[in-house]
């Protein structure tokens, strides 16, 4: 992984210096209300004051000729708040625990004299009069006090129920789950962390960089959000701000990790043939420390962490390997080390910087594994991670606030294949090397951002710009031993004579030729005489793909917003404005495929101007119901990995050969009797059957256009019930799809080009997509002393014209030419789904308990033959009259046509037959319980407490399986070939505090 050059470091760090009127993401919070006199009159000019005692940070706002006041830029954490006038008069002072992107309303009554310093404790109130989005708030405690599988803090976002898992199929190898909001695809959520861009420029699925749970100080993940300083996001943001050091010194240590011993393996991994010398359950080791405090009192702060990962889950799969064993598992050893740094100073009263460094090392084995995708077709992957951030918050006037930012970050991404043995794809198992044997990938981006924030009256108005260049560059190498596809599990046959013809195929078509060899004598020792050929158990396709690509992808990304928050009167809240985004990278000209089909040469998409309107109306003064709402145009990002697949592969031969069509005895056994080298010899690619990448001639932005309208009630002093519905449409998604699709065959099986007959199948990334929407969200809150309760319920449609074009490999439409025809439900779409969360005090010994219940119907599967039918090198075609993700729903028909015609081979090899599908299974529904039970362990004072807890994942060992198989032509059609979450698992930890 290269470095960052110096002279980039130093001329970024020198034009944040004379950076002014710039964006950055909210990392803060403010307090607003009204400052009246004992007779009720407003009290323009009064002074309110807030003051940290954790930083020592005070700040004021003074009252407007209404009264209003607001203090913008607060961080979060505990703040002390008194309002004055003149040099006699004063409130009471109220302290106020204030969290990320929350607007507290705190009113304040003058008429106290300056002597009295009795102080106030202020609960926030159940319902926030000044919110607009639709939002989960998770600060540290709950972190630390939820179960949380692995310790991967964004999985929490998972509590909310209109939060979605990503359905099973590797992206590119994230250690978390892959969240889908809103319908959207997992690349379309963005997210931040100390309000600076952290996401995978070239897969967008998850952060770019992993933090560790101990310096995260809370997260909001925004599920319906207006204000347009958040931005290139489609679905959902996830907004992170880190641990600062206070004047307390404090530090703490951890261990914590599942042992084998206690485990059970479950029923899925149980059903699964056994390997002696390979363990059946999971274990694992987490252990670190943090430490902060003041190295100046109430000037200069520092935070460090370490965190060390050693992870050795157990991955089942179901596919028939090599050795003809029909499933099993194996352990997938992964590690991690974290390392995290953050110095935060008080520059004056005006001015405040913050300075983070942080760095990440992973290495994961196992990816690309389960289901039928045995071991041997995986991947492991090295990971490594540099950043640096920093941030400066100035308070320019009372009424006029900047903040800046400058990160520069490095990064390294290492994809190796398990195995370059020739790769081999049929019905029961996919073996042998994968066909990406190698993706090396380094970037290195630099991003500054900037927000100035004016308070006029009752308006905040916020301008700003925001900047990413980056640099990515990737090198990859595919199988050097190319790729077999077969429609049959049966072993290869070309009869006695060992060498049929092409005019034979012509003659017999399926059915059996005779090939005796000598009369009389069993030429090929299998113990049958005078054996026929079968020339459907040779492989549909070939594959081989020469050439060991690169590409330098520089990239720059702009955008600016302008908003207003518009408190129009003491009712209305108003969140709009507009924000404009543009993506500069552009494509050589050297990707376009000499065609007479237009591809490519795709300009820069410049329309990307996004109107966002936000509304919260309270109706009574006593502030207990709001209603919410808003609507807009949310421009996403089109990540790297998109058009990367047309710059790497530029130049790049991807060879298909047809041996069913042309006879030719040529299977993966006779690739490593031979080589590689010696079938290159002999075999040619036509032009017409060498598969290339490109890109439409326009690629645009995606974006999503979203509407949303709820309600939120107290009930109770604690509690309140809210309901919302959401409607997004999608546009501009990108999709896969064939520019010169194939229409039919020649006499010998060649497939036919008729758009372009000199080059063959043109798979181009195309931003042709759509999607569509629709959800209704119901949710409770309760709160109270020692405990607190949340249930969360979403009843959603989905649907899309495809699925993500490069997860779990390459996927082409059926009907290339008729992409409408395409739309479905989406993968990840689940009918209903329900999260109850809670924690709560128990009776006995100081023990606490919570728990996550989490129940979800089922996803939708896709129903295919199985095979090659369009012939374009891409097994996700479907039986005719099927539609896309149809699911148990699927019409029998049509399914048991392809298995009737797959039965005529079985039959010819002595393969048991495939029974008639009368019903399909409904897919399992999905549903977990995990358990938390820990017991304070005090010693000192409060800030040295520590804890000692057991964590049970899936406390009812029930099986979640998926995906489901929708293959017609497998055994296994219609039923689950994994499993979705752990078997049961109990973790127990230890945490000390100093």
């Amino acid at each position: 992984m290269r470095r960052v050059r110096r002279w980039l470091v130093t001329a970024v760090v020198l034009l944040q210096s004379v950076l002014s009127a710039a964006m950055a993401q909210s990392t803060s919070g403010s307090i607003t209300g009204l400052v009246r006199t004992r007779d009720g009159g407003r009290a323009p000019g009064a002074v309110v004051l807030a003051r940290s005692a954790a930083t020592g940070a005070e700040r004021s706002g003074i009252a407007s000729a209404t009264g209003l006041y607001r203090i913008d830029l607060l961080s979060p954490g505990e703040w002390t708040v008194v309002a004055r006038l003149g040099d006699a008069l004063a409130s009471e002072p109220r302290t106020v625990t204030l969290h990320l992107q929350q607007t507290l309303v705190l009113d304040f009554e003058i008429g106290s004299a300056l002597s009295e310093s009795v102080t106030v404790s202020a609960e926030a109130p159940v319902v926030d009069p000044a919110r607009t989005q639709g939002e989960l708030r998770v600060a540290s405690d709950f972190i630390d006090r939820l179960p949380l599988n692995g310790r991967t803090f964004t999985d929490l976002a998972l509590i909310d129920g209109s939060v979605l898992p990503s359905p099973r199929g590797d992206f590119f190898g994230e250690r978390g789950s892959v969240l889908v909001v809103n319908g959207q695809s997992g690349r379309a959520n963005s997210f931040l962390v100390d309000g600076l861009d952290n996401n995978d420029l070239t897969s967008g699925t998850a952060l770019n960089s992993f933090f560790s749970q101990q310096v995260i100080r809370e997260f909001v993940v925004l599920t319906h959000q207006f204000a347009p300083e958040f931005g290139r996001a489609g679905g959902g943001i996830l907004n992170v701000i880190t641990e600062q050091g206070t004047n307390d010194p404090a530090a703490s240590a951890f261990v914590q990790g599942v042992s084998r011993r206690v485990n059970t393996p479950g029923t899925f991994v149980d059903s699964l043939p056994r390997t002696a010398d390979i363990d059946d359950t999971d274990s694992r080791l987490e252990t670190g420390f943090k430490i902060g405090g003041p190295l100046r009192r109430d000037r200069a702060f520092y935070f460090m962490a370490y965190e060390h990962q050693a992870d050795d889950p157990v991955i089942p799969f179901t596919g028939v390997g090599r050795d003809g064993v029909p499933g099993g598992f194996i352990v997938a050893p992964n590690r991690d080390d974290n390392l995290f740094l953050r110095t935060d100073f008080n520059l004056g009263d005006s001015q405040f910087l913050m300075l983070r460094l942080s760095g990440d090392h992973r290495t994961t084995q196992g990816l690309n594994v389960g289901g039928t995708t045995t071991p041997e077709s995986g991947f492991h992957l090295n990971e490594k991670d540099l950043q640096l951030a920093t941030s400066l918050n100035s308070i320019l006037t009372p009424v006029l606030l900047n903040e800046a930012r400058l990160f520069v970050g490095t990064s390294g991404f290492d994809e190796f294949a398990n195995s370059s043995r020739p790769g081999v794809d049929r019905p029961s198992g996919t073996f042998g090397g994968n066909n990406l044997n190698l993706q090396l990938r380094d970037e290195d981006r630099v991003q500054l951002v900037d927000n100035l924030t004016w308070t006029r009256g009752v308006h905040t108005l916020k301008f700003g710009v925001d900047v990413i260049r980056s640099r990515t560059r990737i090198h990859t190498r595919f199988n050097p031993n190319g790729n077999f596809l077969y429609e049959t599990d049966a072993p290869f046959e070309p009869g006695d004579c060992g060498d049929l013809n092409a005019s034979d195929v012509a003659t017999y078509g399926d059915n059996p030729i005779p090939c005796d060899g000598t009369p009389n004598f069993d030429d090929d020792g299998d113990g049958v005489i005078d054996e026929k050929g079968l020339i459907r158990t040779y492989p549909e396709f070939f594959q081989l793909i020469e050439g060991e690509p690169k590409a330098d992808l520089w990239d720059t990304r702009l955008a600016w917003f302008a908003q207003d928050t518009w408190h129009a009167g003491e009712r209305v809240v108003l969140d709009y404005g507009l924000r404009y985004d543009l993506d500069t990278f552009r494509l050589p000209g050297s990707t376009v495929v000499p065609s007479v089909v237009p591809n490519g040469g795709a300009d820069r998409d410049t329309d990307n101007l996004a109107p966002r309107l936000g509304f919260a109306f309270t109706p009574k003064p006593n502030g207990r119901f709001v209603i919410r709402g808003g609507g807009g145009l949310f421009y996403d990002k089109l990540v790297l990995g998109f058009p990367a697949v047309a710059a790497i592969t530029s130049g790049t031969q991807i060879g298909l050969f047809f041996p069913q069509g042309e006879a030719l005895e040529i299977t993966e056994n006779v690739v490593e009797q031979v080589g590689i080298d010696a079938i290159k010899e002999g075999l040619q690619f036509p032009a017409n059957l060498i598969l290339r990448f490109s890109t439409g001639t326009r690629l645009d932005t995606p974006y999503t256009s979203q509407y949303n309208l709820g309600a939120e009630w107290a009930v109770g002093a604690h509690g309140s019930i809210e309901a919302n519905a959401t409607r997004v449409l999608g546009y501009h998604l990108p999709l896969l799809r064939d520019l010169n699709p194939p229409a039919g065959t020649d006499p010998q099986g060649v497939p036919v080009h008729p758009r372009d007959g000199t080059v063959g199948s043109i798979a181009a990334i195309v931003t042709e997509g759509r999607s569509w929407y629709s959800g209704l969200n119901l949710g409770y809150r309760w709160r109270g002393r020692d405990s607190w309760y949340s249930a969360s319920y979403v009843l959603s449609r989905a649907e899309d014209l495809g699925p993500d074009p490069l997860k779990g490999g390459i996927s082409l439409p059926p009907d290339s030419n008729n992409i409408r025809g395409e739309r479905g439900l989406s993968d990840a779409d689940r009918r209903h789904r329900l999260v109850l969360v809670g924690e709560s005090r128990l009776p006995w010994l100081g023990l606490r308990v919570s728990g996550v219940v989490q129940l979800a119907s089922a996803a939708s599967f896709n129903v295919t033959t199985g095979r090659d039918e369009n012939l374009d090198g891409v097994t996700t075609d479907r039986p005719p009259g099927v539609r896309r993700n149809t699911g148990a729903a699927t019409p029998l028909g049509p399914i048991n046509e392809v298995r009737q015609k797959a039965n005529v081979l079985r039959q010819q090899v002595g393969l048991p037959p495939l029974p008639i599908i009368t019903s399909i299974p409904t897919p399992p529904r999905f549903a977990q319980v995990d358990l938390r039970l820990s017991r304070p362990l005090p010693w000192g004072t409060q800030k040295g407490a520590g804890d000692l807890f057991v964590q049970v994942f899936n406390l009812l060992n029930r099986w979640n399986g998926g995906p489901i198989e929708g293959r017609v032509i497998s055994p296994d059609f219609g039923r689950p070939i994994g499993q979705l979450g752990p078997p049961r698992t109990l973790e127990a930890g230890l945490r000390i505090g100093f």
